[in-house]
């Protein structure tokens, strides 16, 4: 069985200039991998290129462009192969109140959590698609079960995700290409410059590596959050079936 556990593949994660993005730069170079670090901030990237031989830096201003987006992964390809693991942890999270904001504020939160996702993912599916190998991992969340005052447009942007990754994994056809799996995957809270409290961004890594180190039967199009499926919507008369039937 192929698997994803090679320690020499090729894993091109977006937002990692600082946060998540930028621990699981480290930890995956760290843990044998050739990692491609995209970002805004060039002096961020510097820095975290420099921390580790493995670590390449690709600076991409605007990754809701799709020109843009195209050209840095023709970069990464040419500098690093296929990217055969994306990991999508860029997003933006400013906070207003509904009221208070103007009538782009919506718009750009949307552009850059969701079609700076779906322009990554467009960017890297084909080549593994043709290769029949490769791991999408879309960083989500639940904000938009119960949206907080202030988090709206960040709230909104996490619920079109769902519909965004189960979409991309549906039309991957499983019988021709078993081994390219999409799944969408929150870390929890986690102490960020969104957030103040929750894990550590070095405690994401191992919640995250089984969605990159699992093998073709390994789960597609599925939601985890710190590690445990969740399935969004599920009535608790569905999820008393699933239970009952698969005992």
């Amino acid at each position: 069985m192929n698997t994803g556990g090679s320690a020499s593949r090729h894993v091109a994660i977006t937002g990692a200039t600082g946060g998540i993005g930028a621990a699981l730069a480290r930890q995956f170079a760290q843990s044998g991998y050739l990692v491609s670090a995209i970002g805004r901030s060039r002096p961020a990237l510097d820095d975290l290129a420099a921390s580790h031989e493995r670590i390449s830096a690709f600076h991409l201003a605007d990754i809701a462009d799709g020109t843009a987006c195209a050209d840095t992964f023709v970069k990464i390809r040419a500098a690093n192969g296929p990217v055969e693991i994306l990991i999508t942890a860029a997003a933006i999270y400013p906070k207003a109140f509904f009221l208070d904001q103007d009538a782009g504020h919506i718009a750009e939160v949307l552009r850059t959590n969701i079609e700076g996702v779906a322009n990554s993912v467009r960017e890297v599916l084909p080549a593994m698609l043709e290769r029949n190998f490769g791991r999408v991992v879309i960083f989500g969340s639940l904000a938009d079960m119960n949206p907080m005052p202030g988090s709206l447009a960040y709230s909104v942007s996490k619920g079109a995700l769902h519909s965004l990754s189960k979409g991309i994994a549906g039309e991957i056809d499983r019988d021709r290409f078993p081994n390219v799996l999409v799944n969408e995957f929150s870390p929890g809270p986690t102490r960020t410059r969104m957030s103040d409290g929750g894990h550590a961004p070095e405690d994401i890594f191992p919640m995250l590596l089984p969605l990159v180190e699992c093998g073709s039967d390994g789960p597609h199009g599925r939601f985890f959050q710190e590690g445990k499926e969740i399935r969004i919507g599920e009535s608790w008369k569905a999820a008393l079936k699933r239970v009952v039937l698969r005992r």
